[in-house]
């Protein structure tokens, strides 16, 4: 920087990645580095004032032409091998922001997009080798104190044109347990970016806060909400390259995690997943709290910040529930079956065994009271460990259902053996629509039935089926197709549905399919269009009134999320629900009329 120009030199430079450890996996890419310098996995990290003037130089010593993005230029910016490219600009924009190079014009928001990634010519994409081509860059208006954290989701992947599909995640270069671990002191404010700058749809969910969303982008531009546009959520569903700028307090100590709730991005040996890239190294040598994940997540601990006056113990009668987990062998015409049963009162008057036969899927609606405590007694009857987490519910964190992770040293949250039993406590702390479903990362459980919904209710509510309707997007095995397929409360065929016009109904939408399961809901009139509902929550949050508005019936939502809506039909008819999974292209449809 001199006399308020930046002069920024970046050569483009064969590497290797190690997503993990030096000593582990290494993948060819290609990478930015300053000129003379190591190379960098993301790209050297740019920030600058507003009003800046930048000259760039991008070398390009690879044998491939590459296009430069994410400068404010009108056209992505050609370099030939062995060329440079001299760009010059005036950061005159605030906002977070990335800059790229591929070896084709399209953005990865445009590639990202496409219905299928593998129409694009061959070597034409962010794959494998150009996987990695990208930096951070931000501008902050003048006078700003930078207090806040980058954090860039980058994908490889191998097999896109020729399967099978494999594929490494990570944020800021590396994958889980080889993550950066983050610590935060109770009562302060952690400030973050996140930059998608992968071809996947992601699902970012944080434990045991919500969070608030100042501002949305993507590589060429910034949305900053106003003072009464923040979304608050417990998950943020980011498209391809796109950006976010969220706000969270840690208000309770414990270790916390944020991480794509895709679980083919957070499990071992997924389908998509290489499993631990790392095959040589033994598994005594993993850390400790790898908690059976990998992939995009980050570790958070919050400890004890400035001392203040305790809250008195609550004097409330604790409400006592079990929560069973089963299971229903497999046979010859059926796959086996898993299932959450509810019991409450005394066990001789409701025995658990003649409770829910056959199974549930999805679990019975969990109702729950703002600010009553609760203890949920979780009876294990599997053939193999499980856990139970409490998705979008403020709670400590050794209740929070992560094992061998959540917790505070040396209290460490553990995993539920075949016969055994957890009790997690919570006192409910807002009322909305939130979920419950294992944190033992096995795609199996959820796959075979294992998730619920979770109703917190005001005092004195009582939970109205007849008014009050829940609609659970899952992922379940077919007997008729070997794959999983989108259902929507347990089923690829839904029920008729009746309900009143004149009357108000609370439709609750819940998101908890596992992999690539951004789905579409659309409910549409006789006309084929979307008719009109209001907006009430969003992730068990209840909107402000300038954001509660009556608005069509469309709402894309990612895995983990939760959207609460209004609805009064107006007259006599027929109504569809549609589902969409955008990937697969699955649609479910249920058929509502309305009398």
């Amino acid at each position: 920087m001199k006399d308020g120009v930046l002069s920024l030199h970046l050569e483009l430079i064969p590497s290797t990645w190690y997503p993990e450890q030096q000593s582990g996996k290494g993948f060819p890419v290609f990478a930015f580095a300053e000129k003379g310098k190591a190379p960098q996995i993301p790209g050297p990290f740019v920030r600058v004032q507003q009003g800046t003037k930048v000259n760039a130089e991008v070398h390009n010593t690879l044998t491939t032409a590459m296009f430069i993005r994410g400068f404010p230029t009108p056209e992505p910016v050609p370099v030939a091998p062995g060329g440079t490219a001299r760009i010059q600009f005036v950061a005159s924009t605030p906002g977070t922001f990335y800059y790229s190079a591929r070896s084709c014009k399209m953005s990865i928001r445009d590639i990202g997009m496409l219905d299928l990634v593998a129409d694009l010519p061959m070597g034409q994409g962010p794959f494998d080798v150009e996987s990695q081509l990208e930096g951070g860059f931000v501008v902050d208006p003048p006078g700003t104190v930078a207090e806040d954290r980058i954090f860039m989701i980058t994908t490889w992947l191998s097999g896109v044109i020729t399967p099978p599909l494999h594929e490494a995640i990570a944020i800021n270069g590396r994958s889980w347990p080889y993550t950066e671990r983050l610590s935060y002191r109770t009562g302060d404010s952690a400030r973050w970016r996140l930059i998608n700058a992968s071809i996947s749809d992601h699902a970012m969910h944080l434990h045991g806060f919500h969070f608030q969303v100042n501002s949305v982008g993507d590589q060429d531009r910034d949305h900053p909400y106003t003072a009464d546009q923040p979304v608050h959520a417990v998950t943020q569903r980011m498209e391809p390259g796109t950006t976010a700028s969220i706000l969270w307090v840690p208000s309770r100590a414990g270790r916390w995690l944020f991480h794509c709730h895709m679980t083919g991005h957070m499990v071992p040996n997924s389908f998509v997943l290489l499993g631990h890239m790392d095959s040589t190294m033994p598994s005594h040598s993993m850390p400790t709290d790898s908690a059976g994940m990998m992939g995009m997540i980050l570790g958070i601990t919050v400890t004890p910040g400035i001392a203040r006056t305790a809250s008195p113990p609550s004097t409330q009668k604790v409400r006592q529930l079990k929560l069973f987990v089963r299971e229903t062998p497999a046979t010859e015409s059926s796959l086996v079956r898993m299932g959450y049963v509810i019991q409450e009162g005394d066990a001789k008057q409701q025995p658990a065994q003649a409770i829910a036969q056959p199974l549930p899927v999805p679990g019975a609606p969990l109702i729950l009271t703002r600010g009553e405590p609760t203890e949920i007694t979780v009876v294990n009857e599997l053939k193999n460990p499980t856990s139970v987490h409490w998705h979008g519910i403020e709670l400590e964190s050794y209740y929070d259902g992560v094992p061998n992770y959540g917790g505070n040293s040396p209290q460490m949250t553990p995993a539920i053996p075949p016969g055994g039993s957890f009790v997690a406590r919570m006192t409910p702390t807002r009322a909305g629509t939130f979920i419950y479903h294992p944190h033992w990362h096995d795609v199996g459980q959820l796959t075979n039935g294992l998730y619920g919904p979770i109703i917190v209710l005001e005092p004195g509510q009582k939970f109205d089926p007849e008014v009050d309707k829940v609609f659970i997007v899952g992922r379940q095995f077919s007997e008729e197709i070997p794959a999983s397929v989108i259902v929507l409360n347990g089923t690829a065929q839904p029920d008729q549905m009746a309900l009143k016009s004149g009357t108000k109904y609370r439709l609750r939408f819940i998101n908890i399919a596992t992999n690539d399961a951004d789905v579409e809901l659309s409910l549409l009139g006789s006309n084929g269009q979307p008719i009109e509902w209001r907006s009430l929550a969003k992730d068990g949050w209840e909107l402000p009134a300038a954001q509660a508005t009556t608005r069509p019936a469309f709402q894309p939502i990612t895995v983990g999320e939760t959207y609460d809506f209004e609805l009064q039909p107006e007259s006599a008819g027929e109504l569809t629900l549609q589902v969409r999974a955008r990937f697969s292209k699955h649609t479910i449809t249920q058929v509502i009329r309305v009398k």
